[in-house]
């Protein structure tokens, strides 16, 4: 009788284990989901300085606003608005202090949202970001890819011996500058292009960069 008791309960034992596998996701993780978490913005052309003193996407109607969701869709409130930011879809933004470069407007809300707002303090020049969110970026892999339309453009765009941009705005980056100034007559280069209308690089444009000059992060 009591061998026949332990069946039953190794029994009962394998069948809730059985559910709980089965049920594993649909239970709340409280985890950014990358595929349910979504961001969205104005497509345009943010100037960005290593010293956090460029122009602010809000003031260039790029504000971004973000989602976040977990594997069951379910919003993701209270998270801490240093932890989420962005980068540069095609890592070609070095990032003054990491994530504190640029970090959300506030902690998401009930509904998981927030929005990103601020100036980015970076060097380099990329096409587009990305959003990350406690270090995971936004779609991409099995997800339709998030890369935001919003260009970063800096005055900081080499560093010594030709290397990456090393966060200061110094005469490595103005004689770089110099190579693509005036356009027309030189080639195009959109990384020296940081004052609309875009489609050449001016006056504007040197005087943009001048007024960043010997800025550091």
């Amino acid at each position: 009788m009591l061998k026949g008791k332990f069946a039953v309960l190794s029994l009962a034992a394998a069948a809730m284990l059985c559910l709980q596998i089965a049920g594993a996701n649909t239970v709340n993780s409280g985890i950014v989901d990358k595929c349910n978490s979504t961001a969205s913005s104005a497509n345009g052309v943010n100037f960005a300085c290593p010293q956090s003193d460029g122009d602010a996407l809000s003031a260039g109607g790029l504000t971004i606003s973000v989602t976040v969701k977990d594997n069951t869709n379910t919003a993701i409130p209270g998270i801490p608005a240093s932890d989420v930011w962005i980068k540069g879809c095609a890592d070609l933004l070095v990032l003054c202090g990491g994530s504190g470069a640029i970090s959300a407007s506030a902690a998401t809300d009930a509904n998981g949202q927030t929005t990103i707002t601020g100036d980015l303090a970076a060097g380099g020049c990329d096409t587009g970001v990305n959003v990350v969110v406690q270090g995971i970026v936004l779609g991409g892999g099995s997800c339709p890819a998030l890369c935001l339309g919003i260009a970063i453009r800096t005055a900081d765009t080499v560093g010594p011996a030709g290397g990456p941009p090393d966060l200061k705005v110094d005469v490595l980056d103005f004689s770089q500058f110099g190579t693509r100034y005036p356009s027309p007559p030189k080639v195009y280069n959109a990384c020296a292009d940081f004052v609309a209308p875009f489609g050449t690089v001016n006056v504007a444009d040197f005087a943009k960069f001048g007024a960043h000059y010997n800025h550091k992060c």
